[in-house]
């Protein structure tokens, strides 16, 4: 096989040179190939196939005996030096966009950060897929996709386009065992509303404080409609026992006449239920297996937000001691944690 380099004119009039193919004849484009062509020639009867790389064409002549037994090799080979390159991922460092102040901060293949003017740091996930950038907010359960330019020195979305401002070194990227919700973070986000309390324990362990969000919220959903719950059946207008016609045992049972009084005493328990919602606290007293659980889930995955739900509930419950640590922990994550720290011992110290 000889292979020869040709300019882009390659159906130009040239001199038939001795040992050097005409190519005036032309170029014909091969189907389903954008960059591919076959060249048929006067003097060669070989078909030539070539894909153009910048300005020169790289043509390949094969003896017809054997180009049946290569096309299926040579193809390929055309088709991926045709294809445009694809985009580089971004560095670790800082990103900086120049209109809003953002500052995006990659510090491995999978984990970063983006904070905003005024605002504390927000944890993301990342994920590169081709020529964009999935950053997956930990803390929020909301996910932005960023397009990633092709020497992956900048990064854009609908309202923000980062620069780098400063190379960095790459840490080492975490790993996830298989089932985690890092391993498929989309679908997990996807899940995050719904997916309940069993789901949101072990997501929030493994350091999406999204999840442990949901998770104390959940616990005090539950806790306000405990709290409904005993105060309607505290009423002494809804009866502790069922009415006499509804015991089946009794000579005044009476089938119909149950319904009938079980659907009057329903409605009472409703209607008393909905007069007490204006009443609901919104900080609930948690159990004591809840507040333990949610005040070790903070020590190992500390965020600004959960932390500071979790203190609230334990003082709530009269565990100062431990609602203090709980927003300490939580005074990391904030813009200015002096000032954050100097608040909570504000709040300590005020009377209850």
């Amino acid at each position: 096989m000889e292979a020869y380099r040709v300019s882009r004119a390659a159906n130009a009039p040239r001199s038939n040179a001795p040992n050097r193919p005409s190519v005036r004849s032309g170029l014909t484009q091969v189907p389903d190939w954008p960059y591919a062509y076959c060249v048929s020639t006067e003097q060669v009867r070989p078909a030539l196939f070539f894909s153009l790389i910048k300005d020169d064409a790289v043509l390949l002549a094969v003896a017809p005996r054997r180009l049946r037994r290569w096309r299926a090799a040579l193809f390929p080979l055309l088709a991926m030096l045709a294809l445009p390159a694809a985009a580089q991922s971004p560095p670790c460092g800082t990103f900086k966009d120049p209109s809003s102040g953002a500052v995006l901060r990659v510090y491995s293949a999978v984990q970063g950060e983006r904070q905003l003017p005024g605002q504390a740091a927000e944890p993301y996930h990342l994920q590169h897929d081709g020529d964009q950038l999935l950053a997956a907010n930990t803390a929020s359960g909301r996910i932005v996709t960023l397009a990633v330019s092709g020497d992956g020195r900048s990064l854009s979305d609908e309202t923000h386009h980062y620069a780098l401002d400063a190379d960095a070194g790459c840490q080492t990227a975490p790993t996830f065992p298989a089932g985690s919700c890092r391993t498929d973070i989309t679908t997990c986000f996807g899940q995050m509303t719904w997916a309940g309390a069993d789901s949101w324990r072990r997501w929030c362990s493994e350091g999406v404080s999204a999840a442990c969000n949901r998770l104390i919220e959940d616990y005090r959903s539950e806790a306000r409609s405990a709290w409904v719950i005993a105060k309607v059946m505290a009423n002494d207008s809804i009866p502790s026992s069922p009415p006499a016609v509804c015991v089946e045992d009794s000579e005044a049972f009476d089938a119909e006449a149950c319904r009938h009084a079980e659907d009057a005493e329903r409605a009472k328990a409703v209607g008393k239920a909905l007069a007490l919602t204006k009443d609901m606290p919104s900080e609930p007293i948690l159990p004591d297996a809840e507040l333990d659980e949610v005040a070790k889930l903070c020590r190992q995955q500390p965020s600004a937000a959960f932390c500071t739900a979790v203190a609230s509930a334990l003082r709530t419950a009269g565990r100062l001691p431990a609602a203090r640590e709980a927003m300490q922990l939580a005074c990391r994550g904030a813009e200015d944690p002096p000032a954050c720290a100097q608040q909570v011992n504000q709040d300590n110290d005020a009377p209850n």
